[in-house]
C-alpha cells in the first residue's frame, strides 16, 4: 500500500493486486483526512475490502454463462424451430413438433442445463405408446438437446445416454407384419368387385396404379404427363405434392423426402393403360391423377375408398390403406425374384435395411417354390 497528499489536503491511498480471472493487475484506492496509523490502518482495511469485493464482480464470461444457464428449455425451443423449420419439409417439421409437444409442456420451465438423462428417461417411460413411437420421440428430443449442446448451452446432450427397451418382435408382431400387404389374387378380387358394382372408376385404377409401381401417395398425386417418357415406357420421380401444410388445390410441389427418394422407374403396359384413360378423359392438362371434377386425389378420400372396399372384398380384420399398396408392390417384386437392390432403387429405399425390415415377409408362394428346387436336389 501507498499514499499520496491531494491538493485538498486529503491523502489518497493506492493498493496493486493481480486479477486472476481477468489475467491482468489492477488497482483501488480510497481517501481518507489523515495519513495516521489509525488512518492507514482504516484504509488498508478498506481496501482489502474492495479488492474482495472487485474479485467477486463477474467477468463478461461468466455473465454469458449465467445467461446461457438461465435459459429454460422453452427459450431454446423457440430459438431452434426457426432453424429447423428450414431444415426439414413442412411436413416433417409439423410432425416433429406434434411429437415434442407433451415434452415441451412438462420440461418448458426447467432450465435447460438441468434437464438430466433420467429426466428424459421418465418421462419416455411413461407415456402410454408403442416402444418404435417412443424411440421416434426420443430422436426428435436429442435433436432439440444437440442444438443447445451445439450452441454452447450445455456440456452434453442428455438424450444420448437415455436407455429403452429393445423392441421385441413377438409372433403376434410377425403375424400383424404378414397381413400389411396383398397378394396379386387379392388385388384382383378388389378390383373385380369395384368393376363389378361400378365403383368410381378413377380410384380404382389409381389403386391398382400404386400396387404396381409401389408409387407412394405424394409422389403418386404430383404426377405430370411431362414427367412420363411414354416411347420408352419410363416415369420421372422427383417431386411429391405436400399435402399435410398446403392446400390440395394449391398443388404445391416439393422434392422427396430424401435423394434416394428420386428415381426413374419402367411402368408396364397395364400403367400405361391406366395413364391413357385418364388422358382420354382428361380433366386437367398438367397432372394426370385427379379426380371426377378435375381436382387433386384427396388422401382422405382416396384411403377411405380402398379400405371400404377392401374389407368388403377381404374382411374386417386386417387394416388397409394406401402405403397397403406400396407394401403390396414390394411384395410382388419379391414373388418375381426382382433382386432387393433393385427393389430399392424401383420404390426409393436408400437404406437396404429399412427394405429389408418391412418386407420381411415370404409369402406362400415363394415358400412353395424353395420347396420344389430343394426336392430337386439329389446328394
Amino acid at each position: 500500500m501507498f499514499f499520496k497528499q491531494l491538493d485538498s489536503g486529503k491523502y489518497r491511498y493506492f493498493e496493486k493486486y493481480f486479477d486472476e480471472k481477468r489475467n491482468k493487475w489492477r488497482q483501488v484506492t480510497v481517501t481518507l483526512k489523515s495519513k495516521s496509523r489509525v488512518a492507514q490502518s482504516e484504509a488498508k482495511n478498506r481496501l482489502a475490502r474492495k479488492i474482495e469485493q472487485s474479485k467477486k464482480v463477474p467477468t463478461a464470461n461468466e455473465l454469458q454463462k449465467q445467461i446461457v444457464q438461465n435459459k429454460t428449455v422453452q427459450e431454446i425451443y423457440e430459438e431452434w424451430i426457426v432453424i429447423r423449420k428450414q431444415d426439414v419439409k413442412p411436413a416433417s417439421f409439423v410432425a416433429e413438433q406434434i411429437s415434442l409437444r407433451g415434452f415441451i409442456e412438462k420440461f418448458s420451465k426447467y432450465k435447460v442445463s438441468e434437464v438430466r438423462t433420467a429426466d428424459i428417461q421418465s418421462y419416455l417411460m411413461e407415456l402410454d405408446i408403442a416402444n418404435s413411437t417412443r424411440k421416434n420421440r426420443r430422436i426428435y428430443i436429442r435433436i432439440l438437446f444437440r442444438y443447445a449442446e451445439n450452441i454452447g448451452y450445455i456440456d452434453s446432450n442428455p438424450a444420448d445416454k437415455v436407455v429403452l427397451p429393445k423392441v421385441r418382435l413377438e409372433i403376434e408382431t410377425l403375424e400383424r407384419a404378414n397381413e400389411k400387404f396383398l397378394s396379386k389374387e387379392e388385388m384382383s378380387s378388389v378390383l373385380i368387385f369395384c368393376k363389378s358394382y361400378k365403383k368410381d372408376i378413377r380410384y380404382t385404377l389409381a389403386m391398382e396404379f400404386i400396387f404396381l409401381t409401389g408409387c407412394r401417395f405424394g409422389e403418386f398425386a404430383s404426377i405430370r404427363y411431362q414427367d412420363i417418357d411414354f416411347k420408352n415406357k419410363l416415369l420421372r420421380i422427383d417431386h411429391t405434392l405436400e399435402y399435410r401444410v398446403a392446400k390440395y388445390d394449391d398443388r404445391v410441389i416439393q422434392t422427396p423426402k430424401t435423394v434416394g427418394s428420386i428415381r426413374t422407374i419402367s411402368l408396364s403396359n397395364r400403367c400405361l393403360e391406366i395413364i391413357d384413360y385418364f388422358q382420354k378423359n382428361c380433366l386437367d392438362d398438367k397432372f394426370v391423377f385427379v379426380n371426377a371434377v378435375g381436382g387433386i386425389f384427396r388422401q382422405p378420400v382416396f384411403y377411405k375408398f380402398i379400405c371400404d372396399n377392401c374389407q368388403k372384398v377381404l374382411g374386417s380384420e386386417r387394416k388397409y390403406g394406401i402405403h397397403l399398396l406400396r407394401h403390396s408392390h414390394v411384395s410382388l417384386l419379391v414373388e418375381l425374384g426382382v433382386p432387393i437392390k433393385a427393389i430399392m432403387e424401383r420404390v426409393g429405399h436408400r437404406d437396404e435395411s429399412i427394405t429389408l425390415r418391412i418386407y420381411s415377409h415370404i409369402s406362400g408362394t415363394i415358400k412353395n417354390e424353395i420347396s420344389q428346387k430343394l426336392n430337386q436336389i439329389n446328394l
